[in-house]
């Protein structure tokens, strides 16, 4: 029990509280004092001065809060009789509309002092006679509630069953996530049940679940080493032939499409991480290939200006070795709408037409044949050349273009 000394300390904080406005905290100071009083009997004539002057106070604030409220709360009464006497349409409407205003209700019992006996008679009366058209439409929704709560518990018995006929040898990951997203969105339509029911529920699915998402895990956390593995072997690739490290790494790509998934997240950053390390192949190979571009770029205005014979760009085309990869030129089929340029079409038919007045008639075919044939051939290596300049970037729809040489969209078969 508290002493004189104590107890007088407390009116000292209330007195404090009130001046600086905290009138709730300070009420429930006064409030405490009165009990600590009414147990210790006799106290000092000083303290119960003191404790009579706070008890004022409080009761003060308690007539300026109920001023201020009780006109609120004999609007709320009007409210809900005016639902008695005008019920709404739907039951659920009118529920809402209850619901509503017995908060309010309670937010001015929080901020002010209680309601009185009478008004708070005249408004739970008028409640309860609001809520009687509702009655039907709650007796249908606790059904439901019931309804959805055995659905639930037959989803989780469905959990238990396939965790006990599956944990001996487990499927892959894959089929055990589709498997729980099935249960999800099932338990998702079984949809509100019971306060009562609702926690219990909850931690049944929950711990029906976790041996599924363990076993998930621990799939997930292999595929992750195995992909680990393999990034770690693109580390090591270092051959002297840059051709050479890509096929090897293009052989880890066919391994990782093997290695399963590793879960979404994880997926991402591991494939980022896995193409990263082999940029380094991808860019010396680019270097390359734009080197034998502008070679390239050259070649054709020696045709167009017939600056060297067919024999000397043939020669000089063959050195073009990057532009020349029969894979590439495989690949030249599945893009059906990559233009060749105009200048190519024009340079096709200057060929056909070249005459050299001091060449015989058959030379002067042999030359026209070495033009086409040359010019057949740069186009097949412009196109192999563009291929391997955006091999593993070009996605279906994209554009590429080259500067003065080729631009197009890219479709795939």
């Amino acid at each position: 029990m508290e002493t004189s000394k104590d107890l007088f300390k407390d009116l000292d904080q209330a007195e404090k509280l009130f001046s600086d406005g905290a009138i709730k905290k300070a009420q429930k100071i006064v409030r405490d004092v009165n009990n600590q009083i009414r147990k210790s009997g006799k106290i000092p004539n000083k303290l119960r001065h003191k404790f009579n002057a706070a008890l004022a106070q409080s009761r003060y604030y308690d007539d300026v809060s109920s001023f201020a409220a009780n006109p609120k709360r004999n609007e709320l009464i009007d409210a809900i009789k005016n639902i008695v006497e005008n019920p709404s349409d739907t039951p659920k409407k009118q529920a809402n509309i209850i619901h509503d205003l017995q908060a309010k209700w309670q937010l001015l019992d929080l901020s002010s002092r209680p309601a009185g006996r009478e008004q708070w008679q005249a408004f739970n009366e008028l409640t309860n006679k609001a809520w009687e058209p509702c009655k039907e439409f709650f007796d249908e929704l606790k059904e439901k509630k019931i309804h959805n709560a055995v659905q639930r518990r037959i989803l989780i018995t469905k959990m238990n069953q396939y965790v006990e006929d599956n944990s001996g040898k487990w499927t892959d990951a894959r089929s055990l996530i589709n498997f729980i997203n099935t249960i999800f969105n099932q338990w998702k339509e079984f949809a509100p049940v019971l306060d009562k029911d609702l926690k219990k529920l909850r931690d049944d699915y929950y711990e029906a679940k976790k041996p599924i998402s363990k076993e998930i895990e621990r799939q997930e956390n292999v595929v992750i080493k195995a992909k680990e593995s393999l990034i770690a072997k693109v580390d090591l690739i270092s051959d002297e032939d840059n051709d050479t490290c890509i096929k090897k790494f293009n052989d880890l790509k066919q391994q990782w499409k093997l290695a399963g998934s590793a879960g979404r997240k994880n997926d991402n950053k591991l494939w980022d991480k896995f193409n990263k390390s082999a940029d380094r192949f991808f860019n010396a190979k680019k270097e390359d290939v734009e080197k034998d571009l502008e070679a390239l770029k050259l070649l054709t205005e020696e045709i167009k200006n017939k600056t060297k014979s067919p024999s000397e760009l043939r020669s000089a085309a063959a050195l073009l070795v990057n532009l020349k990869q029969l894979e590439m030129l495989k690949m030249c089929s599945r893009y059906k709408n990559l233009e060749l340029p105009d200048q190519f079409k024009e340079i096709r038919e200057k060929c056909k037409g070249i005459k050299r007045k001091d060449d015989p008639k058959t030379q002067q075919e042999k030359d026209n044949e070495e033009w086409n044939k040359l010019d057949k051939q740069l186009e097949k290596y412009l196109i192999s050349g563009i291929l391997i300049l955006l091999e593993k970037r070009f996605k279906n729809g994209d554009w590429i273009k080259v500067d003065n040489i080729v631009e197009g969209t890219v479709i795939t078969n």
